[in-house]
């Protein structure tokens, strides 16, 4: 038997938070899939509870827990750092960490800025500013022939409506000229 006060041997899993345990009670595809493992039927209201007392004193409800948070919450791939721009609660930031069997301390340490530079939405500094040369001409742009020839066709087309109401067949007629060019 060990003494209160002698450090945990070295393989032996931390205590799981509050904050971790609470990430849990939130995920929902988490807690139900942990739930059918250990238990057959959906968590119920003292599940977490349960398992709160239990995850420190049994490796084998510790190891099928583990198993669930990394198959539901990271697709069955060990994390080994969370992705970069992201940002991660810090319960399933300590899962992530126990998971891959480092500290939560050390799991954000690889995983470096949660977020990169983003250019500025509006009014951009000048070496950031596309030269002049970039720029489209002012003024109207000119049609294809094919354009032209359609906005010529639809003009003529609006000429001919009475009180705003265009016949259908003259739009049939428009699209069969359209369509045989």
């Amino acid at each position: 038997m060990s003494r209160p006060d002698a450090p945990p041997p070295a393989n032996a899993f931390p205590r799981v938070p509050g904050y971790a345990w609470t990430w849990l009670q939130r995920s929902r595809p988490v807690l139900h899939e942990a739930a059918l493992r250990l238990t057959g039927q959906p968590p119920d209201a003292g599940f977490v509870d349960r398992l709160r007392a239990t995850v420190p004193a049994e490796p084998f409800v510790r190891d099928v827990l583990l198993a669930v948070v990394c198959e539901v919450a990271f697709h069955g791939r060990i994390p080994v750092r969370r992705p970069g721009g992201t940002s991660w609660d810090r319960g399933l930031t300590w899962w992530a960490a126990a998971i891959a069997g480092t500290t939560p301390a050390e799991f954000d340490a690889r995983s470096g800025p949660v977020a990169g530079t983003q250019r500025p939405l509006f009014d951009p500094p000048p070496e950031l500013q596309p030269p002049a040369t970039l720029s489209p001409p002012p003024g109207p742009r000119p049609l294809s022939p094919h354009r032209a020839a359609l906005a010529r066709a639809l003009r003529d087309l609006v000429a001919t409506a009475e009180d705003d109401m265009i016949p259908a067949e003259a739009v049939r007629q428009l699209i069969a000229e359209i369509e045989d060019r």
